[in-house]
């Protein structure tokens, strides 16, 4: 999920995540998953306030060019 700069601090992100999450228990969801790269503090704070958790994880990836 990305806001628009001049949109930021206005509570957008977090409208945005209340619907996801809506949506998702509405849908029969049990748990819901995220990533975030650790630079990205206030979204990483913005996911907490929201009810994340942050887990224990380790990302893997593999380039296929």
């Amino acid at each position: 999920m990305v806001v628009d700069a001049t949109a930021r601090g206005h509570g957008v992100g977090r409208v945005l995540i209340d619907k996801a999450l809506g949506l998702a228990e509405d849908a029969g969801a049990q748990t819901i998953d995220l990533t975030s790269r650790p630079s990205r503090e206030v979204a990483n704070r913005l996911y907490e306030r929201a009810g994340f958790q942050r887990r224990e994880s380790a990302v893997y990836r593999v380039a296929l060019d």
